[in-house]
């Protein structure tokens, strides 16, 4: 599991450096308002994906190592490409339906237009990677995400340079790095036309969709809760508000997401395979130490956010959208690392169990009381109180994931390992409130690295994830062989 972690590193680290790299640019090219505008319109773009297309991956990835065993890749690519693309169909025409329903505002027009091909071709990247990531192409996987995030990034700015300082160019940078990106994995998109997965097998295809409409609704109701206070913003606090949640929303985001996909990307597979071949109680042994491994990482990188978030907001944004950022990463950085929980360990319950659409009990009562809040909230108190609200439903969702997710499939936390994951972060918490750096590059890379250290030694001193444990078994396996060699 460790070793799997370690190698999709390059995907992980590339994406979230370039992500730092856009805001630290965009925030001084853009103003909050032009960033508000892009954000609008790229939380439009991320629900349609969310609600449309995530729910295929997700099942991709869930069923490839049967179908590895059974040797019918071939055919389950054909019937999971011939669904997306049913898929891309309906998208499209829902799209072009707002567009000419919504009288829009000039500004969004275009980055609208723009948005829907890159809707549907960040659709198919995400689904080749979880092929990609599923027959354990793990070069080929990091290449991809590594130049998708590069080519995103750097092809937005030529287009800033030569369309002005817009929002439509992002878009259009962005969609040109899809594009490209999707057409890499060409052999996949032809998939369905591929001579040897022979007739659609309707009785697997019936499975596949039964599995992944469910979580379509789930996905839906997620989305919803996760961006619709940027709507809200928009609507009711402007657009300059917006641009400036946005932007401390990038920058906790981004990174938290990278870290939690790049341990569940690699745990989620491994527990399947389990619960395939040693069966229901070794997969509930083995979600307990990928939870682990999650808790391990997620907690000291949120709490490291927001430690440092004075550090980040004077080096990494714009003059115009300090102050804001600022004050609300902290905020932010303990709901993402609910939100990391709840998406990348507690939901695997359902997965697993087969019963994805009874996530809808835990995800819908709190998107509506979400909703409900902020529509008091937002008009009163801005983007503070929209951050405050996420903060308290994200932890609800945990709470009600826990409690009805392990009834249907039992995983768990060992509780020893989860103490050790949150006393290692006490040393990394005392050290940065009490030392405190120069605000700038400097002061940040010092506090990163100091708090980071701290870390590290508290973690490997209290055998967190069982990482010292495994590092002297290593060791010995190691002097084992070369004294084997020497005799």
């Amino acid at each position: 599991m460790y070793r799997q972690i370690l190698g999709y590193v390059p995907s992980n680290v590339v994406p979230a450096i370039v992500s730092i790299l856009m805001v630290y640019a965009y925030t001084r090219l853009l103003s909050p308002a032009a960033f508000g505008v892009y954000s609008y319109v790229f939380a439009t773009v991320l629900v349609l994906q969310t609600s449309l297309f995530q729910a295929l991956p997700i099942a991709v990835m869930r069923f490839y190592p049967g179908a590895a065993k059974a040797h019918r890749k071939d055919r389950l690519l054909k019937e999971a490409y011939l669904v997306f693309y049913g898929l891309a169909a309906v998208a499209t025409l829902i799209c072009a339906g707002l567009m000419l329903a919504i009288d829009m505002p000039e500004e969004y027009r275009l980055p609208a237009l723009l948005a829907v091909p890159m809707l549907l071709f960040r659709s198919l990247v995400q689904l080749n990677q979880a092929v990609n990531r599923s027959a354990e192409s793990m070069r080929w996987y990091n290449a991809i995400e590594c130049v998708h995030a590069i080519l995103g990034f750097g092809l937005g700015l030529v287009a800033l340079y030569l369309l002005g300082p817009s929002a439509a160019a992002i878009v259009l940078g962005l969609l040109i790095a899809a594009v490209l990106c999707s057409l890499a994995d060409i052999r996949l998109l032809l998939a369905p036309l591929a001579a040897t997965a022979r007739g659609l097998d309707k009785a697997e295809l019936m499975r596949l969709l039964a599995y992944a409409w469910p979580m379509v609704a789930v996905a839906a109701t997620t989305a919803t809760l996760q961006t619709s206070d940027r709507f809200m913003i928009g609507s009711m606090a402007g657009a300059d508000a917006l641009g400036i949640f946005a932007v401390a929303y990038s920058l906790v985001e981004r990174p938290t997401s990278l870290i939690c996909g790049s341990i569940t990307g690699t745990t989620f597979p491994l527990v399947v395979k389990v619960l395939e071949h040693q069966g229901k109680e070794a997969a509930r042994l083995q979600a307990g130490r990928n939870g682990i491994a999650l808790l391990a990482v997620s907690l000291p990188a949120c709490a490291g956010l927001a430690l440092t978030a004075d550090y980040i907001a004077a080096t990494l944004v714009g003059p115009a959208f300090r102050e804001g950022v600022a004050a609300l990463l902290p905020i932010m950085s303990y709901t993402m690392l609910a939100r990391g929980l709840r998406a990348h360990f507690v939901d695997h319950a359902f997965h697993l169990s087969g019963h994805p659409l009874r996530m809808l009990w835990t995800y819908l009562p709190v998107t509506i009381l979400n909703i409900a809040l902020n529509l008091y909230i937002v008009p009163r108190y801005g983007m503070f109180g929209a951050a405050w609200t996420a903060l308290g439903c994200q932890w609800l969702t945990v709470l009600t994931g826990c409690f009805i997710g392990t009834s249907l499939f039992p995983v768990w936390l060992p509780l020893g390992q989860t103490l050790r994951c949150i006393l290692a972060v006490v040393p990394m918490i005392a050290g940065l409130t009490l030392i405190r750096f120069p605000l700038n590059w400097y002061g940040l890379f010092a506090a990163i690295a100091f708090g980071a250290v701290l870390y590290v030694v508290s973690a490997f001193a209290l055998d967190v994830g069982e990482a010292r444990s495994l590092a002297h078994a290593t060791l010995r396996r190691r002097m084992r062989h070369k004294l084997v060699e020497l005799t």
